[in-house]
């Protein structure tokens, strides 16, 4: 499901960024120049009103006046380029008195003063000055830069693509723990309710066995009647656990897999040669009946897929000290590459009144009740096709 709406989602990314980009880049534009028209405004502003010179202690406070209302950064300066009026840059407007301000030699050292110096660079770099002119004179200059918002204008859409992405890996992990939540829930629903409605019919017959063997029955009969309920009595057993509460303890891996190959020869996989690579023990927390089971349906898969004159299968198991690695491999036909994305996620079947819920009782059994992983290592068709499990020691 992630892989299919993976390119979706990285177009939908991309076309959120573009789109934001443009528009901010067209709020950016419009912001700029409303600044720029502001600016060339307050400069005409002063070139009318500051006719006389802007070394006076009058004028140094018209100018404050004037700046107070600006919501941009913007210091003014005389001809010279020394700073008389500021705004929005950090420093007090009034930290200075004019009288100060016109003996710039002794103001060199204070940290103020050298930081209004730093902004009229910082501001030159991002916009040319606006000439102060009085009189056909050059009387000062208009440095200014850009208000807080196109800050967050430039930042925008990538704060929009952050958001994005982490809105749709929420809305995956949300869909993915309900995806999670309602196949375990069919799972407890389906083996509880298969478990009890086939339990009394099955306890009826074990009844009717033993009047079996009392009344004269062919014991050859009644022995391959027993053999059956007992079957079927573990299959019962095993939806239980599926459905309810586990209990792992532990459990020799390597023995489980013996007992299972042995009984496996001759109801599941005949005609069919098995090879086993096993150590000696490798104990693992696990169900017993469950594990057993999960290797059932590995090796009923790989008889249905076998080659038309038999086949071969491969167990090898390997232990450390952290996990015990199963690996099950046949040399059958394989899974269609189409099955390939459904493996462990949904039923589906190549027989044609197949329920298809093997390899999702295995995922079950290996990865939610026994904390272990399941993955397809290979498939290719009269080759190899190997499954590989991992359990936790």
């Amino acid at each position: 499901m992630r892989s299919r709406l993976l390119p979706y989602v990285l177009v939908s990314l991309a076309v959120l960024l573009l789109v934001s980009l443009g528009t901010a880049r067209l709020m950016l534009s419009t912001v700029e120049q409303q600044v720029n028209r502001t600016s060339r405004l307050v400069a005409l502003l002063l070139s009318e009103l500051l006719v006389p010179s802007l070394e006076r202690p009058q004028v140094a406070q018209t100018l404050r006046r004037v700046l107070q209302d600006v919501d941009f950064p913007i210091v003014v300066t005389d001809e010279l380029g020394l700073p008389r009026a500021w705004h929005r840059i950090g420093v007090p407007p009034d930290r200075f008195t004019a009288e100060e301000l016109q003996h710039p030699n002794r103001l060199k050292r204070d940290p103020d003063y050298l930081k209004i110096l730093r902004t009229i660079a910082r501001l030159k770099k991002l916009h040319a000055p606006v000439p102060i002119v009085a009189r056909n004179r050059v009387v000062g200059y208009l440095y200014y830069g850009l208000p807080p918002i196109a800050t967050f204008l430039q930042v925008l859409p990538f704060l929009l693509l952050v958001v994005g992405g982490l809105t749709f890996a929420g809305l995956m992990w949300a869909a993915h723990s309900f995806q999670d939540y309602t196949l375990k829930d069919f799972w407890a629903s389906f083996a509880k309710g298969l478990a009890h409605q086939m339990g009394v019919p099955v306890s009826s017959l074990w009844g009717w066995l033993e009047l079996l063997k009392t009344s004269g029955a062919d014991p050859r009969i009644v022995a391959e009647m027993e053999k059956d309920l007992q079957r079927l009595s573990a299959i019962l057993r095993r939806f239980s656990k599926i459905g309810g509460e586990e209990r792992l303890e532990p459990v020799d891996l390597a023995q489980v897999v013996r007992e299972t190959v042995d009984l496996a020869r001759d109801r599941i996989v005949r005609n069919m040669e098995i090879r086993l690579s096993l150590p000696g023990r490798c104990i693992v927390r696990g169900d017993r009946e469950l594990l057993s089971w999960a290797l059932e349906n590995l090796l009923k898969n790989a008889y249905e897929a076998r080659r038309p004159e038999g086949g071969q299968i491969s167990i090898s198991l390997m232990c450390d000290r952290d996990e015990a690695v199963l690996r099950v491999s046949d040399n059958g036909k394989g899974i269609p590459r189409e099955y390939l994305k459904l493996l462990f996620k949904r039923s589906f079947s190549t027989k044609e009144r197949g329920w298809g819920v093997g390899l999702l009782l295995v995922r079950r059994i290996v990865e939610e009740i026994h904390g272990g992983k399941i993955r397809l290592v290979r498939s290719e068709p009269f080759v190899e096709t190997t499954f590989e499990l991992r359990f936790p020691r």
